[in-house]
């Protein structure tokens, strides 16, 4: 059995090769915002929530956690009904099988017959496959149907540490929060990415 595509992974040495103090890009941006949390309850979670928005776009772009191509979205909040983290992430999926079976017949729009695109693709280095969204010529000339798939669950929080007690402790306390939700996120979305994966080198665009 081959292992599960890598579905995030933190990109070090961007991080540090583009630094401005020769130590963290990351660190700028977590240095950038104020970390407020909501309650006095289990402030690890926030913490996390608040280090993977500062790691990631459209806050840092290209974030200091990079996504396999086929990642549309990850986002973290904590939960109001428990205070647990929440992760939801949004992945491009190939079409159904009976969906695919429906869509072979031609749709009429206006006065010409179209048929239903999938996710646009574009090659480039290495022979990657990346997606891409529609732009509006592509859809003024033909109609696109793009699924998705949504994985919404909950990371404990065990491993997560507590927010810095010092501005020194920052980076350490945002990598040390960032690497725990990116190693659950890779063993709970690296196996559904390899379902529905045809091509290892599948990527995205934007």
């Amino acid at each position: 059995m081959s292992p599960a595509p890598t579905a995030f992974w933190i990109d070090r040495d961007y991080d540090r090769e583009q630094a401005s103090d020769g130590i963290s890009r990351y660190g700028a941006y977590l240095r950038d915002a104020t970390f407020e949390p909501w309650t006095d309850d289990d402030q690890a979670v926030e913490w996390a929530v608040f280090a993977w928005r500062r790691a990631t776009g459209p806050v840092m772009s290209p974030g200091y956690v990079r996504y396999h191509p086929r990642v549309l979205a990850a986002q973290l909040e904590r939960s109001g009904w428990d205070g647990s983290l929440i992760v939801r992430v949004s992945l491009v999926s190939a079409w159904p099988e009976q969906l695919t079976r429906a869509l072979v017949r031609a749709v009429r729009l206006g006065d010409r017959d179209a048929y239903w695109q999938d996710w646009p693709t574009e090659y480039r280095s290495c022979d990657t496959t990346y997606y891409c969204e529609p732009s509006e010529a592509d859809i003024a000339a033909r109609p696109y149907l793009l699924t998705t798939v949504s994985l919404q669950f909950t990371v404990p929080s065990a491993a997560l540490p507590e927010p810095p007690a010092t501005s020194a402790a920052l980076l350490s306390a945002g990598q040390q929060a960032v690497a725990v939700v990116v190693a659950e996120l890779n063993r709970i979305v690296g196996p559904v990415l390899s379902l529905g994966d045809t091509s290892s080198t599948a990527g995205r665009a934007w």
